[in-house]
């Protein structure tokens, strides 16, 4: 009676190391299986101005009008400058429903301005009106004057940093006469008028 049962428990114990082995040897066989696995490669996210895609708005007629009062001199004072430039015969790559657009300049005041501050660069924030009734924000930080002439070219460089068009290089370019601001500016009461050609490019492209 006790060999039998010492014989079923070493039957017992063989089974098990039997199963025991077994599982042992799958797993083994599935690490292997996982370590030969090739790591796959990380898709990179495009970025949010690839995703915006590339484009071109172009409108190259246009007029850019200013007041100021009091009228700029040589000597510098407060003076409160207002206006606007309205745009048409937009196009833009891709096509859309633009054609038109106005840059309202708000009333402000400009404290100890004078007419040679009309050739110093600064910073300026405009929003664009389209007439599709989006707006964008262009913030130009560069200037440049530019004498051709009888004129002066007047180029302001920035992006478009929000709405429409948005991540988009803006290029604002404004002509006026020479002889309109050395005359308003000798003037009695100053400059108090300004108005000339203007045109507007964005342009945002994807590498």
């Amino acid at each position: 009676m006790r060999r039998s049962l010492l014989a079923a428990v070493m039957v017992l114990l063989s089974a098990l190391a039997l199963t025991s082995t077994f599982d042992v040897s799958a797993g083994s066989e599935e690490e292997e299986r996982g370590a030969s696995r090739e790591p796959v490669a990380a898709v990179a996210e495009p970025s949010a101005k690839s995703e915006l895609g590339s484009v071109v708005v172009t409108c190259p007629v246009g007029v850019s009008q200013a007041s100021y009062l009091p009228g700029l001199s040589e000597g510098a004072k407060d003076v409160t400058v207002a206006g606007a430039t309205t745009l048409s015969n937009c196009v833009t790559i891709p096509a859309s429903g633009v054609k038109s657009a106005s840059l309202p300049l708000e009333s402000s005041l400009l404290a100890g301005y004078s007419c040679a501050d009309l050739l110093t660069p600064r910073t300026v924030r405009q929003v664009v009106r389209w007439n599709t009734g989006e707006t964008s924000t262009l913030v130009f930080s560069q200037s440049r004057e530019l004498a051709q002439g009888p004129l002066t070219v007047f180029t302001l460089t920035g992006t478009v940093e929000a709405g429409a068009f948005m991540e988009s290089m803006a290029i604002l370019t404004v002509t006026y006469l020479n002889a309109d601001i050395e005359k308003g500016c000798d003037s009695p009461g100053g400059l108090i008028w300004l108005s000339g050609p203007a045109t507007l490019e964005l342009i945002r492209t994807v590498t």
